[in-house]
């Protein structure tokens, strides 16, 4: 019993003990918590050598208040002046018996002490009846009428000021002047004047200039604010056009299911150089035969029209309607003509868009912009259509090699589709590790070809070899993942360089300008965009994927009708907020070189005209601002 009672004396101490000891733990815990959180703040100072005696420098106050002043009143309008001098007479050296100036009359007048002097000497000169915060040059008027500025000073809130100055080495007998020049602003923003400006137009008569009128900074911000506008609007446009497609290969959730067979792999690998060749020589060979028509648009026009006729004809060759009986050799040679016609056409199409664009601008008169847009198209598809031929060929004969190994894996046993397959994923790992080794040539300069093609397609074969073993193991290979992968490590990479650097680039490339800055943001835009679409899609419900695949629907289709409806309003708030971005972004990359209002914001600040580049931040203020609010709009009505 006596166990038994005290038993529970024993328990409670304990049981209490064990809160006390985690509020113990805890308490230290945030206790080191706060001194490592000091010292880390600590060190910090030190590093970004806070320092607040700077703050209270009376010079450095000075100068502030002068650039916060400056900044406040932006040079938007510019003011025709008034000249008005005052003078007070002035004996140098002082006559026998003194000198007495004679009495000014009423308004503005100076007065110095001493009323003569000797040269070189320090005289105070004080004024009074001036305009409140006036500039006021003062200068010495020997009898020739030459005006020799001796000081300059500011009037106060009264009008009135007092200076100091030094008389220059010019003793006379005759009495000299000493006049104080102020500058009056002609007109007012509601109650502008119009006043002589000296010159004659050709007829004689005097010209007259309003005032205030806008200046020419604000002429300047004017046109590097409507730069930087369109500037932006171009980059985002070509950037969001690239990115939409790519960001559907950075999905992981569209992409982590694509798995194909070992041999479809290697010998889609494979086929990507051999392809993008063909398309490239293909618009070679199209753009040497449309260079032998003649430059006239209209016959250009007929051109194009009769190979969109016969391509279509070929398409439907080549895809028969149903319960039409054609052979595959048929087939398969209708759907080269309908390609090589459409190609054709396409390049005579962009021949047809310079000639007929320039064509277009020597006769529009005031719309000739719109002719130079249609010959500049066509100017950038013909630089860009080898590219894009070479792109279209190694993406098509990539799909019919992988098609091709379905129609291979029917027709031969297990032990030679082990062999195909590993074959093909040797010669793929080989493509690609000589690819890598000559890209790694032209950039280091490496003339060695065992180093950049031997070694690198040994190893690549081998690697591919491997790769192919363990494919046909497992059946299929994560193709889908790994095109997942490269894509989202080329974003990354991209998005890690800032514009500003694109903007170097581009400007030693292109030349000074807002093209250079438009390449460099809308390559950025690419990188940014694809990264935000592509985590939207992933972030997509997989109900509507679900049930689209369920019914047998195609990849392509999957896409279209499960992902694109739930992916339309955030990818239009992304991109009105890149086009927002890319506004204030071309305000930095103008500092390179890179065009807009940038370049012009740079200039006054180096020229540390402070009251010009307030224009420019009040330009770049009011465009956001107006931006901001016709995004929030549109989100509204169509998001």
């Amino acid at each position: 019993m006596a166990d038994l009672q005290t038993a529970p004396v024993e328990l409670e101490p304990r049981e209490e003990t064990k809160p006390r000891k985690r509020r113990s733990r805890r308490s230290l815990w945030v206790f080191l918590a706060i001194l490592a959180g000091f010292v880390v703040y600590a060190y910090g100072f030190q590093v970004v050598d806070v320092n607040l005696d700077r703050i209270g420098d009376p010079t450095r106050q000075q100068r502030f208040s002068n650039v916060i002043r400056a900044l406040g009143s932006p040079d938007l309008l510019t003011y025709e002046t008034v000249a008005t001098n005052v003078d007070v007479e002035f004996a140098m050296p002082c006559p026998a018996g003194g000198f007495t100036p004679a009495a000014s009359g009423g308004g503005a007048s100076i007065t110095v002490d001493p009323a003569c002097a000797d040269p070189r000497a320090v005289v105070t000169i004080s004024g009074s009846g001036f305009q409140p915060n006036e500039a006021i040059n003062i200068f010495f008027v020997p009898p020739n009428g030459l005006e020799l500025r001796v000081a300059q000073a500011r009037s106060s809130s009264d009008g009135s000021f007092t200076v100091e100055a030094q008389l220059p080495n010019r003793p006379d007998e005759a009495v000299q002047i000493i006049r104080a020049t102020s500058r009056e602003r002609v007109g007012s923003i509601f109650n502008p004047e119009y006043v002589a400006s000296g010159d004659v137009d050709e007829d004689g008569n005097e010209i007259m200039l309003r005032s205030p009128r806008w200046s020419a900074n604000a002429e300047a911000t004017w046109k590097g604010i409507i730069e930087t506008i369109f500037l932006a609007l171009l980059a985002t446009t070509v950037g969001t056009i690239i990115a939409m497609p790519l960001s559907f290969l950075a999905a992981r959730n569209l992409m982590s299911d694509v798995r194909l067979p070992a041999l479809n792999v290697g010998l889609a690998i494979v086929a990507l150089p051999i392809g993008a060749a063909l398309g490239w020589y293909a618009a070679m060979g199209g753009a040497l035969l449309i260079g032998q028509l003649p430059d006239l648009w209209w016959l250009l026009a007929l051109v194009v029209a009769g190979l969109v006729w016969l391509g279509l004809r070929a398409l439907r060759l080549a895809v028969p309607l149903p319960g039409t009986e054609r052979s595959a050799t048929a087939r398969l040679a209708a759907g080269l003509g309908a390609t090589a016609a459409f190609l054709i056409a396409a390049m005579t199409m962009v021949r047809f868009m310079q000639i007929g664009g320039g064509d277009a601008a020597a006769v529009l008169g005031p719309l000739a912009f719109l002719g130079t847009f249609v010959e500049r198209l066509g100017e950038i598809l013909a630089l860009a259509f080898g590219v894009l031929a070479a792109v279209a060929g190694a993406i098509a004969l990539a799909i019919f090699a992988s098609k091709l190994s379905y129609g291979i894996a029917k027709r031969v046993g297990e032990r030679v589709y082990l062999v195909l397959s590993v074959i093909a994923c040797g010669l793929a790992g080989a493509v690609v590790a000589v690819g890598i080794g000559q890209l790694l040539a032209w950039l280091y300069q490496i003339v060695d070809r065992t180093s950049t093609v031997v070694v690198p397609g040994l190893v690549g074969a081998v690697v591919g070899v491997a790769i192919g073993i363990w494919g046909w193991r497992k059946g299929q290979l994560g193709s889908g993942l790994g095109i997942y992968y490269i894509f989202r490590t080329l974003f990354n990479a991209l998005r890690s360089i800032e514009a500003l650097i694109l903007a170097l680039v581009f400007v030693i490339w292109v030349g000074l300008g807002a093209f250079a800055g438009t390449l460099a943001l809308a390559l950025h835009t690419v990188a940014a965009n694809a990264k935000l679409y592509s985590e939207q899609v992933e972030s997509i419900s997989s109900g509507p994927l679900e049930a689209v695949r369920a019914t047998g629907a195609t990849r392509l289709q999957t896409v279209v009708y499960a992902v694109v409806p739930q992916i339309v309003a955030p990818f239009i708030a992304f991109t009105m907020y890149r086009w927002d971005i890319n506004v204030r972004m071309s305000t930095i990359i103008g500092f390179v070189g890179g065009g807009g209002i940038g370049l012009v914001l740079q200039q006054n600040i180096n020229l540390l005209n402070y009251r010009g580049a307030a224009a420019q931040i009040l330009a770049i203020a009011i465009v956001v601002a107006a931006m901001d609010y016709v995004s929030s709009r549109l989100r509204e009505r169509y998001v």
